[in-house]
């Protein structure tokens, strides 16, 4: 099977984050006809071929954001949920397993297609305690581009607290929505941290909600933010920052700090540069970018497993309501995978 093919295949199976089983099965199915051994760990999936060092891990998630949608090929683009982000790396993943004389393997490679990453990234804190791998790469849409490092992510609940009054005499209340206003401003404006090479943070109000009734001066307001933050910032320094910033507000992270990706920056490694040849080889000219959208990478760097993000497929396309993905791209990465692995594990 093509990795077209099986890309199409793999689109046609919903899989938004939580309900993965289907394609985990269909997955684990696929691994195992190219003679992989399978761990499984809830839905996600870890397959072994040959044996030894140094040991290539190459990561994809299962999962996609809602809604579903069916694929469909017009021309070079196949559309559909999850075609870029990211089932377009696991197809091209698989397809360059398929492609290689598994006779020539020495060392071992690790296939590692998690769940969840949509949401608290749990498939991989899952896995984690199974894999041994010297280098990873996780299959993210890149444009095939390598990159070697991002911005950590964290949320947090920012919350006014006012006094109900009746609407027709407003002076008796303190209206929470008003301060909020005035604090969201405050945010917009708010100086923020620049790193050399991940570039600047960025925070963004995305939810909001507050009051009962029209005729009721609200009493609450609560707000959703998202920070994206670079070293030397932890979610410890941020959570100081904004409360001394915003003393008026009641500010919390919004959950657990684990479930969310930290930043990473990898320089000079020698996964950069099997990548960078394999790319080469395969027509190509290598870039080597970093990235504001985080990804499980993160979580196999801060294991002492150096890995990079490389995949098909463009990010401003993912948890779109038209995704796509350029087929020419998929098959490019196909080829990569297989020069990659050749490199580190028959050499």
């Amino acid at each position: 099977m093509s990795s077209i093919d099986l890309l199409y295949e793999l689109v046609k199976i919903p899989s938004t984050s939580t309900h993965e089983h289907e394609i985990s099965i269909f997955l684990e199915n696929k691994l195992v006809d190219l003679g992989m051994e399978i761990t499984r760990i809830g839905n996600s999936l870890i397959g072994k071929l040959g044996r030894g060092r140094p040991i290539l891990m190459l990561c994809g998630h299962l999962d996609t954001v809602p809604p579903f949608f069916p694929p469909q090929i017009k021309g070079e683009r196949l559309f559909g949920r999850g075609a870029a982000d990211d089932k377009g790396g696991l197809a091209a993943i698989i397809n360059a397993i398929a492609s290689v004389d598994q006779s020539k393997l020495n060392g071992t490679l690790l296939t590692t297609f998690v769940t969840d990453e949509e949401l608290r990234s749990q498939g991989a804190q899952d896995v984690l305690p199974y894999i041994d791998a010297d280098f990873g790469v996780v299959c993210e849409p890149t444009n095939l581009k390598i990159i070697n490092g991002h911005k950590g992510r964290l949320t947090f609940r920012i919350e006014t607290i006012g006094k109900s009054a009746h609407a027709s005499n407003p002076a008796l209340g303190k209206n929470a929505i008003v301060t909020m206003a005035k604090l969201v401003v405050l945010i917009d404006k708010m100086p923020l941290m620049k790193h050399p090479v991940l570039g600047n943070e960025t925070v963004t109000v995305s939810t909001i909600t507050g009051g009962e009734a029209t005729n009721t001066v609200p009493n609450q307001c609560r707000i959703g933010v998202d920070y994206r933050y670079v070293p030397p910032h932890d979610v410890f320094s941020v959570l100081e920052m904004l409360r001394a910033r915003l003393p008026e507000a009641k500010i919390d992270v919004a959950e657990d700090p684990k479930n969310f990706s930290q930043p990473f920056y990898l320089q000079n490694h020698e996964i950069i540069t099997f990548l960078e040849g394999s790319i080469r080889c395969s027509g190509q000219n290598p870039q080597v970018v970093t990235m504001d959208a985080g990804t499980d990478a993160s979580r196999f760097n801060d294991a002492g497993i150096p890995t990079v993000v490389f995949g098909p497929g463009d990010i401003a396309q993912a948890h779109t309501t038209d995704e796509w993905i350029d087929l020419r791209e998929v098959e490019t990465a196909s080829t990569i995978f297989v020069e990659l692995i050749k490199r580190v594990l028959m050499a």
